[in-house]
């Protein structure tokens, strides 16, 4: 976000946004749909690896 900067200059800073679009998520996900859903992902979503949630709480407990 830092190197290539809003898409638009009228875009509310952050966290704004998302507020302004709670209402509209509310009904695309009761459709099923993602369209308006948060979907966040930092600089290490790449290192993410597709598992279930078993693994995934096997994983969380041998490591801590």
């Amino acid at each position: 976000m830092r190197e290539i900067g809003p898409l638009s200059k009228t875009a509310p800073a952050f966290p704004t946004a998302g507020g302004a679009l709670a209402p509209l998520r509310v009904v695309t996900e009761k459709e099923g749909r993602p369209d308006f859903s948060n979907m966040w992902a930092g600089q290490a979503a790449s290192l993410a690896r597709e598992m279930s949630s078993a693994e995934l709480t096997r994983y969380i407990v041998e490591a801590a």
